[in-house]
């Protein structure tokens, strides 16, 4: 039923999108036409970020990611994963379609990354600022209070996947552990606190999803 609820809230989201006067589908479509870049994970047609591939193991490959990318984020405290999913999508999707100090609208990236906080008892959602935005500073900024930009510092990802389906938090929590178990095996330490669920499908896919699970590394 999560599942469920969390592809109609999605789905709900996109429908609303603004943009150009057109259907709501055609907004969305407009939003996930972005032009794709050379970049890791899985090969779309909007942009994800770059990485340097340092090595491809049994189960999982180590992602080096460079310093400087900005993320859009927000924190869902006191919150289950699917609520947290459904709330921290709105915020950032209103973000992103022109919900913002200057009304700009903004193109849909890949992947969106949800983090769980367990400092506050909930989850953190991202979306991945297009790469246009040389920095935090060029983005508009955000009217909703509990919207925030992360500039990241280089970092070295553990990543599993890409895999399909719809998967709940306890499908991401199998396969985290089937990582941990690999890393264990390589000798790779981790932070175990730093985990992410990254999501790479339109809310309209429904055959051929991807998603992986990245896991820092130390």
């Amino acid at each position: 039923m999560a599942r469920l609820v969390v592809v109609f809230v999605a789905l709900t989201i996109a429908s609303s999108a603004v943009a150009a006067p057109s259907s709501g589908f055609e907004q969305v479509v407009q939003l996930y036409s972005a032009e794709g870049s050379e970049s890791c994970g899985p090969k779309l047609s909007i942009e994800t970020p770059h990485c340097k591939i340092e090595a491809r193991k049994n189960g999982y490959e180590l992602r080096k990611y460079p310093e400087g990318q900005v993320w859009v984020e927000t924190l869902v405290a006191n919150s289950s994963y699917s609520a947290a999913v459904s709330v921290g999508f709105y915020r950032l999707f209103y973000y992103i379609s022109g919900k913002n100090e200057k009304g700009e609208v903004i193109e849909m990236t890949a992947p969106v990354l949800v983090h769980p906080y367990e400092e506050r008892g909930g989850y953190k959602v991202s979306f991945y600022a297009p790469s246009r935005f040389k920095s935090h500073k060029d983005l508009p900024k955000p009217m909703d209070k509990n919207v925030k930009f992360l500039v990241t510092k280089e970092h070295t990802y553990a990543v599993s996947g890409p895999f399909g389906g719809f998967p709940t938090e306890p499908d991401y929590e199998k396969r985290l552990k089937a990582l941990k178990e690999a890393l264990d095996k390589d000798d790779v330490e981790y932070n175990g606190e730093k985990v992410y669920y990254a999501g790479y499908s339109s809310p309209f896919e429904f055959v051929n999803r991807k998603q992986e699970v990245h896991l820092l590394t130390k």
